[in-house]
Order: C-alpha cells, then structure tokens, then sequence
C-alpha cells in the first residue's frame, strides 16, 4: 500500500525493507527513493491517511480486502486474491467446496483474457468460479437423470475505463448426452440479447456470459433454452438413383402434351452435408426459338438431352441440376434443419430463372403450405409466439395427407388444447367436443399410456398428434368418426 498509494499515480521503489518481532509487537522499516521535494510534501499529507487505512485492514481481512478492491491493483494482485477467495470458502464450507475447486478456478483465470480480470472485481470473480462449480457438483449428484438445468442471473458492475457499469451475469449448467450441442450462440438466442464483449465462458457443460440488463422471467427462459439444445444427428446421405433419374425424366417428358406447356419439374433432396442442403432438379421443357440455353439460365448443370419432339418439330429438353443451398439459412430456432422451407425456397428461386414452373411432385406439399398458411392466420399472434411448437405440432399430425385437407379451425381447437396442458403437472387426458368433433390431449411421462390409447381407436376413424416437449410426451386426437366415444379410457380420462 506504501510503495503504491503513498503518492497516488507513482509506484515508488523500496530500497530496504527491515521488520522484526518484538513480543506481541511487530517492527517495520522502509526506505523509499522520491524523485522531488513536491513528492515528499505529497507523501507527508497522504500518510495520516494511509496510516488508518492501514490499521482498519491489519485488525479485519474482511476490511483489508475491501481497501485493495477500492484501491485498485494489478492483475496478478487480482488472481492472489481470488486465490485467497477460493480457499477461505473451502476453508469455511469443507462440506460444500472441495480442493477440486482450485482445477475449476484455473481453467477459469486462464481462459479469460486479461481485460475480463481487469473490469471485475475479485468478489465477482470468486463467484462466478464458486457458481459454476457449485452446479458441476449438483448435476454431477443428478447423473443419469433426465434433464437437468440449474440457471442463475446476477446483476453484477463492471470497472471500465468509461466508468462504472451495471450487467446481468448469466450462470448456466445442464446436462448433455453426447448427441447434444448447447454452445454461446445457442445460449444468446435464448436470452435474446448480445453478449458484453470477451465475457462469454465455457468448460464441459457449464456457460457463463454477461448481457445488458433486460427484463425476463427465470421459468420462461429455462425453456427458451432447453429448446435450443441442438440435437446433432450425422449428416444424411442417400446415393443418388439413376434409376429414378431416368424414370422421372420419363414421366416430365410425357407431360409436356401442347405447344403452350409451361416447365415441367421434379425436386429431390439428396443429401446433407455439413454447411450445404444439396437437392437433385430435374426439369422438362419445350424449347422454343426465343429460349435460353439452359446452360445460360444455371451454373452447373449435371446434363442435358433431348428426349423427343412435339408434333415432330418443337423439341423436349430435359436437364438434371445439382442445387447446393447453404444449411444456416434454415435452421431452425432449436437449430434443426426446415427441410420443407429450404424446398420452398429452391421452387421460388426456379420460377425467378425459369418464369412460371409445375412442381410436378409438390403438390401436396403447396396444400400442406397453404393450409399451415390459414391455420397460423386463425391463430394470430399465439402463431408468432409460439412458432417453432406450432410447426412441429403441425408436421406431427397423422395420417399426414390430413395436415393438407382438414379444416384448420379443428386444428387451432387441438392447438389451444395443447397450450393449455403445457403449465400443468401430472399426468392426464383431457377432452372436450366442438363442431360436432370430440378431441382429446394427453400429457405423459410414459410411452406406454399413450399407447394404450391409441389402441381403443381405428387409426383411420383418428387423426393424431404426437409430440415430445422435453421430457414429457403429449399425445392429440380428433375422433372423425362422430359415435366414438372416449369411455374405453376412463382411468385416464380428465373431462373439461
């Protein structure tokens, strides 16, 4: 404190340093080189001060390592008194933190840049390191478990060089199987808000990061981030028939019936690579004089034949295309690949080149679209609110041809069922009849009821939902046929 703070700005040098004990009496001596006459004025004034400083930390370390932190230290004065933190608490709670800690401590301190030790405090740093092994230890009692999250927000200041300020420090541990994938870009988009600047930290299964204050609610954003936990699945790969190739050039060749035809096309999705959704287009036209080469119209073109003439004279061209679409641009909020968006995507980009085009094989996929369309319109904002549940919901429906023809109003009715069983614990089956239709929802942790349910209904007489959200399983069905009842599952029947 001497050499540092007895003239504030000058770290002044000690030439000799002498103590000594003398009974229940310690003796210190220092000599100090001053530059000036100023310097020694300046150090006479600032001494009483110091002086009581000194004698409030010599009696209380409480007190002691308060001084340091409001005067300011190096950044290896700031690790010594982590250290020093970090061993008083296992000092204080053996049962609670154990030496294993100091390993959790130095991942920490060497993995965080100097400017991040720098802002904080050693108070705050402590803490982060005691929280994030606190959680280690908490999940690790829970191993092999469902899942586990343990989340803890903070607010927390940080010294800057622009002065002081105030943050949300973000504590996340969960558990992952080695299938799973919950880094800081799916962390920032459960919490909605960017990062500070070189906070973020990561060791196993345990994240930290600071954001600017925001207004949240701990139960909503534990599920907004157990809903971006990727899933990783191996990139699908399925060798590319040539058989089909032919038969479906084929079949586009024989469609091609009058002068006026607009382009035949076949999609099909070939394979999935690590940044790349590649998909097989085969497409058939007519080749009038004013017709671009269909070289022009695309990059890379696999081939291109013709396969026949129209009234002997207009011929029929068929070209079989290789489209590489990039993967992050349907990815999802819980970062699953939209494989039915990015096929949107690639007929919209086909009738930009191509001008008006027949998806030869998307027809029900346009009835499934637009009916997927008129649904979200009846449901309004909830649709926007809850729009990843809404899709998987949709694309869980059986028989799926119903997703494309039923009435959607049924749908938003089973929809609505489904939100209102998400808050509720238990298990249960809850019906209700509307539009001369009977619904039901149940909510399970069991595969095994769920099935005992589907077995009492004909599945064409039923069209069913089924989902997992978590760790529960959720089962939907509308009874189409009007005289079957619910009674055969009375045991677990819950009537609204």
């Amino acid at each position: 404190m001497i050499s540092r703070w007895l003239i504030p700005g000058k770290n002044l040098d000690i030439s000799t340093i002498f103590s000594t004990q003398v009974g229940e009496t310690s003796l210190s001596q220092l000599d100090l080189q001053l530059d000036c006459p100023e310097d020694l004025e300046q150090a006479k004034r600032n001494l009483p001060f110091l002086e009581k400083e000194i004698l409030v930390g010599a009696r209380s370390i409480y007190h002691a390592r308060k001084i340091l932190e409001m005067k300011g230290f190096t950044i290896d004065d700031k690790t010594a008194l982590v250290h020093e933190k970090i061993a008083a608490l296992v000092r204080r709670f053996p049962k609670v933190f154990d030496y294993d800690i100091f390993s959790e401590m130095q991942h920490f301190l060497v993995s965080m840049k100097a400017s991040f030790k720098a802002d904080r405090q050693p108070a705050d740093i402590s803490r982060i390191i005691s929280t994030l092994y606190h959680f280690r230890k908490e999940i690790e009692q829970r191993e092999g478990a469902k899942r586990h999250l343990c989340l803890k927000l903070k607010n927390i200041t940080l010294h800057t060089h622009f002065g002081i300020k105030e943050v949300v420090a973000v504590f996340v541990g969960l558990n992952l199987n080695e299938h799973e994938l919950f880094e800081e870009r799916h962390l920032l988009s459960a919490l909605g808000v960017p990062a500070i600047p070189g906070s973020f930290y990561k060791n196993d299964q345990f994240l930290y990061v600071e954001v600017e204050k925001f207004k949240f609610n701990k139960g909503d954003l534990v599920n907004e981030i157990q809903k971006r936990i990727e899933q990783l699945v191996p990139p699908i790969f399925m060798p590319r028939n040539e058989e089909e190739v032919m038969r479906n050039i084929l079949v586009l060749s024989q469609q091609l019936k009058y002068l006026r035809d607009i382009p035949q096309m076949i999609i099909s999705f070939d394979e999935q690579a690590d940044t790349e959704l590649i998909f097989t287009v085969i497409i058939a036209r007519l080749v009038h004089p004013e017709s671009r080469p269909i070289t022009e119209l695309f990059q890379r073109v696999d081939r291109v034949k013709i396969v026949g003439k129209l009234r002997r004279k207009v011929p029929k061209e068929v070209a079989v295309i290789r489209i590489r679409l990039p993967t992050e641009d349907f990815l999802r909020e819980d970062y699953s690949v939209d494989l039915f968006k990015a096929r949107q995507h690639l007929v919209k980009e086909m009738e930009q080149i191509l001008g008006e085009v027949r998806d030869y094989n998307g027809g029900m996929i346009a009835k499934q679209s637009e009916n997927f369309g008129r649904l979200k319109k009846l449901l309004g904002k909830l649709a926007k609110q809850h729009e990843l549940l809404l899709q998987n919901f949709f694309h869980s429906i059986s028989p799926a041809y119903l997703s494309s023809t039923l009435d959607p109003q049924l749908l938003k009715i089973l929809f609505m069922m489904l939100l209102d069983a998400l808050p509720k614990e238990g298990q249960f089956v809850t019906t209700k009849k509307a539009n001369d239709y009977l619904f039901g929802l149940g909510k399970f942790q069991e595969m095994s009821v769920k099935e005992k349910i589907l077995e009492q209904f004909p599945p064409q007489e039923v069209l069913t939902v089924q989902m997992k959200i978590l760790d529960t399983h959720y089962l939907g069905f509308i009874c189409l046929n009007p005289h079957l009842t619910f009674e055969e599952i009375q045991p677990y029947l819950v009537r609204d």
